[in-house]
């Protein structure tokens, strides 16, 4: 608990001083083991601040709530390690400004929790590139390693019935710090890209549609898994995509914040493999 009161002291400073409008943290959820996002506007409200490793959520997607960060004052928040690259990718993308932000910045390993040094986005690139270098032990899901070994036939079948149950409730995409757009393709109807009916077509169009746009900025934060419904592991075709970027392309997704975006950006040694 000693980092969650290193932070809930350094929230009530920031605070009393003026130099923050607000504190987006975690706060006790409706279980024991949920955490649920606060927003902590005064010096007061600082003590409903929790931290410990049931705060799993990434938080970054509220920074870009619109008229937040417009006024040009800072907001500190909580981040894990996919938080902070969210964040960089963010910036890399032209939503946020980083020198807004002041990040309280924590690791979790089974209960323990641990600050990481840094106070804004840059200064955890060293940090994040270890991550690239060695990822944790157990970092890659064994249910992913068993979709491999499919044949095409077998992994179509997979994600039709997973799809399948899908309701297009979007929840995924209110989740997703990367899914900032005001309007999402889905939602567009003249022309009508994607179907929105809940049937075998429509969920596949969306959900791969969903992948590709999140190919090489996907952070794996897991937000999408946690908020569908019908428990569809979507965290799983995105983490094959984020592989399939990093072998072909070398490309980590939220290094730093001038980091450029894999498929908005061109080197003459990306590798051409897949022209005929």
């Amino acid at each position: 608990m000693i980092t969650q009161e290193k932070y809930r002291s350094k929230a009530k400073k920031l605070l009393a001083e003026g130099s923050v409008k607000m504190v987006i943290g975690y706060s006790p959820g409706s279980t024991p083991d949920r955490r649920r996002p606060v927003f902590i506007r005064s010096f007061d409200e600082a003590d409903q601040l929790v931290l410990d490793s049931n705060c799993i959520a990434n938080l970054s997607g509220y920074l870009v709530s619109e008229g937040l960060l417009s006024d040009e004052k800072h907001v500190a928040i909580f981040l894990r390690p996919d938080g902070i690259r969210s964040i960089n990718i963010l910036a890399a993308e032209s939503q946020l400004n980083v020198d807004q932000i002041i990040i309280f910045g924590f690791d979790t390993n089974g209960n323990e929790v641990r600050a990481l040094t840094g106070e804004h986005a840059g200064e955890f690139s060293e940090f994040i590139g270890s991550i690239k270098e060695h990822p944790p032990e157990k970092s890659r899901d064994p249910l992913l390693y068993q979709i491999e070994q499919m044949n095409p036939q077998e992994r179509f079948a997979f994600w039709k019935d997973e799809f399948s149950r899908c309701i297009k409730c979007y929840a995924c995409r209110q989740a997703c710090p990367m899914c900032y757009c005001r309007r999402c393709i889905v939602d567009s109807n003249q022309p009508q890209w994607i179907n929105t009916s809940s049937h075998t077509l429509g969920n596949f169009e969306w959900n791969v549609v969903r992948a590709f746009h999140l190919a090489g900025r996907c952070v794996g934060c897991g937000n999408c898994d946690r908020a569908c419904p019908v428990n569809i592991p979507l965290r799983l075709i995105n983490s094959r995509m984020a592989e399939e970027v990093l072998d072909s392309f070398d490309h980590f997704a939220g290094l730093n914040p001038a980091q450029e975006p894999v498929l908005a950006s061109f080197k003459k040694d990306d590798s051409e493999t897949f022209i005929l």
